[in-house]
């Protein structure tokens, strides 16, 4: 009985503590960012043209200066079925939706109107407001040590 009177507050102490702090606002939080795989196209794209048959369009000799590098990348596709130029644009349809769909997210991210300019500008605001607030904190501290 005793530790539960000792770890209650006052009654009398619910009136002295100023009330919590509003909750944050929309200014403050971030907006929901679309997914990062949204944007990953190139590895889609390399694959599509390594479909491509380039053996009926190949009229320059094979570079000699080829490293092993960029050959060990191009085993990775040398099983791919080969894929006709003309079936190019059918074969890109899916690539270009991804596209079109992470340019849609883009634009529902709020201030993506907004110029360099205006943001270089709220940038060296905010870096401002920073400098005056750690101001203020060491001229606290000063005042807590003395």
């Amino acid at each position: 009985m005793a530790v539960t009177q000792a770890t209650a507050p006052p009654r009398n102490s619910q009136h002295s503590h100023p009330p919590p702090p509003p909750p944050a606002t929309s200014l403050t939080q971030q907006p929901a960012l679309p997914p990062p795989q949204l944007f990953d196209i190139l590895p889609a794209l390399h694959e599509i043209l390594a479909h491509i048959d380039h053996t009926s369009s190949d009229t320059v000799p094979p570079d000699d200066n080829d490293t092993d590098n960029d050959h060990e990348m191009g085993l990775n596709y040398t099983n791919l079925p080969p894929l006709d130029p003309k079936d190019l644009p059918t074969a890109i349809l899916p690539l270009k939706a991804q596209m079109r769909r992470g340019l849609r997210e883009l634009e529902r991210l709020p201030d993506m109107e907004r110029s360099v300019e205006e943001q270089v500008e709220e940038i060296a605001e905010l870096e401002g407001r920073v400098g005056r607030q750690e101001v203020v904190i060491r001229g606290l501290a000063f005042e807590r040590v003395m």
